[in-house]
């Protein structure tokens, strides 16, 4: 990556800059409690951009919600990021002290219109820097030779041009001290492995996709750069939009790359938005006016926000550091049109990054073949063997079955906790924070973000019919290092997704059952006579392609 501009400020200038950013808040906060709003000047460029063609737009948003509703068919409900925002009348603006109720009803009511897609050429960007890493001569002195042993160690693989060595310790990333300060604080002794490579890359300024293992610190890869980036820029006025645009596929995600964000923004005085449906919206809205140095979004929410109230809640025109976290899921979701839109409307000089996570050799995956009918009592089984070791989360497809292992665990002495899809959100929140009891029953809707500490058991009761999904559930165990287990039920009625099931074990280099294998090749010999059809969604998604190598990097 090229530099772009001169450097603002230094390592040793830091101090001063919090300070200032300090004294800003401290203006914009009280000015919003006396009711003083500072009004946004509309640029010219803005103004220009409100004028469509009707008729065009018309059929735009008519092809976006025909393919949008597509794709729903293979999304859990509850997962999606699906709109919850409406568009406002031009002289409307949402009201800080409504309530979420109140503001759906009006928003709702309203008829939603495409991001305008921005004239760069327009725009008197302002320079920044993103280049903020220094080879310490620990590192720099490294032979070529020392470099290979030393990924070789670390199981990594990388592709690119002159890309930088990896580190061994904190000090070596370039990290501001507040924020290593921090890091300790968190017991974080030395960086995983992607984020020993990751780190100098990144804080290098480079663009960098990660795939990795679950639970290897992905998250923390992306965000500490990205605190880093922020405080060498100037601070966020009232009016301006993040710096900083985090993009996942679930509100589930969304809510826990917020909450990991927030263990490190606040001693900098950094701020962190959640953008997602669902229950506080009157509120996202309300922080976004008032200013945020970063975003984290669904696409499609983000989508809404942007051109909600002609435009006035948030913009995109200081994104500077794009993430797009398990961008293979958002784009098999049917989110290509808004992540393109979004991307269009953000600076083209930016830093992007973006991850992806693939099955954790590390967690033992065994799969039982068995008839549907038998499955019940072999999980209270499993329970009986395991409910003392350990908490256990178990997956179903449905929130119907979801309700019945609910009702009938208890009888058989097991309690539980659910997380269906159908809650609200603020119900799921208060679910997934009271897992301290041994057993939670979720449907797909926990896969993406949930983060549970010493998970030891997944138990997957109703095999997914996609890989992405199958992944990510099994990655809710063995998180940080630690081992993990999964066991997967799959019976003779869903026979359509063992080949996929087959090659996912293959690719994590687990053992295949060979019950598993024979009713995989039963299937696939139906197939070839045009008794049956293969599995439409396959294992690697219709969105991105990944090789079965890319799948067992890590």
């Amino acid at each position: 990556m090229t530099r772009i501009g001169k450097r603002q400020t230094r390592e040793e200038e830091l101090e001063d800059e919090q300070k200032r950013l300090d004294e800003e808040m401290e203006k914009r906060e009280e000015e919003f409690r006396s009711g003083k709003m500072i009004t946004q000047t509309v640029h010219d460029n803005k103004v220009e951009l409100k004028k469509k063609d009707k008729k065009e737009e018309g059929s735009h948003g008519e092809q976006l919600k025909k393919g949008f509703n597509k794709s729903l068919g293979r999304i859990i409900p509850g997962e999606d990021s699906d709109s919850d925002y409406g568009e406002l009348e031009n002289h409307e603006d949402p009201l800080d002290d409504e309530d979420d109720d109140e503001f759906m009803k009006r928003v709702k009511k309203t008829k939603a219109k495409k991001l305008s897609v921005v004239d760069h050429s327009k725009i008197d960007y302002k320079p920044f820097w993103k280049n903020f890493y220094i080879d310490v001569k620990e590192i720099s002195r490294m032979a070529p030779e020392e470099v290979a042993a030393y990924r070789k160690q670390l199981e990594l693989k990388i592709h690119g041009k002159d890309v930088p060595k990896p580190v061994k310790t904190w000090h070596q990333t370039g990290l501001a001290s507040k924020i290593l300060e921090t890091v300790r604080k968190f017991n974080y002794e030395r960086p995983m492995p992607s984020q020993a490579q990751a780190l100098p890359i990144i804080m290098s300024g480079r663009d960098c996709i990660g795939i990795v293992k679950t639970g290897s610190g992905k998250t923390l890869a992306f965000v500490l750069p990205l605190l880093r980036h922020i405080k060498d820029q100037p601070p966020v006025e009232t009016g301006d939009g993040p710096i900083g645009l985090i993009m996942a596929p679930t509100r589930e995600l969304v809510q826990q790359i917020h909450s990991d964000i927030k263990k490190f923004a606040k001693i900098l005085a950094i701020r962190c938005v959640p953008v997602y449906g669902g229950s506080g919206v009157a509120q996202q809205i309300s922080e976004l006016k008032r200013g945020t140095e970063i975003v984290v979004c669904t696409p499609g929410s983000m989508i809404d926000i942007l051109c909600t109230s002609g435009g006035k809640i948030t913009n995109l025109r200081r994104v500077t550091y794009l993430v797009m976290d398990e961008a293979d899921r958002m784009f098999d979701m049917g989110f290509e049109p808004q992540i393109t839109r979004i991307v269009q409307n953000i600076h083209p000089n930016r830093q992007t990054v973006g991850g992806r996570s693939v099955a954790n050799e590390d967690i033992t995956q065994l799969v039982e073949v068995r008839p549907e009918s038998e499955r019940f009592l072999r999980l209270l089984v499993l329970l009986g063997q395991l409910y003392e070791k350990g908490k256990i989360l178990i997956f179903v497809q449905s929130q119907e079955k979801c309700d019945a292992l609910f009702r009938d665990l208890p009888k058989h002495g097991y309690p539980c906790l659910s997380l269906p899809g159908a809650k609200d959100q603020t119900d799921r929140e208060s679910t997934i924070s009271d897992f301290k009891s041994n057993l939670l029953i979720a449907t797909s809707v926990a896969a993406r973000g949930l983060d549970v500490k010493e998970l030891e058991i997944v138990v997957i009761f109703d095999v997914p019919n996609h890989y992405e999904d199958y992944v990510h559930r099994v990655g809710r165990t063995g998180r940080a290092g630690r081992k993990g287990c999964a066991i997967i039920f799959i019976f003779e009625e869903n026979a359509r997704y063992a080949p996929d099931l087959v090659k996912a074990l293959e690719v994590s280099e687990q053992v295949v059952p060979e019950g598993l294998k024979a009713l995989a090749d039963g299937f696939m010999a139906k197939v070839n006579q045009g008794l049956d059809q293969a599995h439409g969604t396959g294992y690697g998604g219709s969105g991105f392609k990944f090789s079965e190598e890319e799948m067992k990097r890590g």
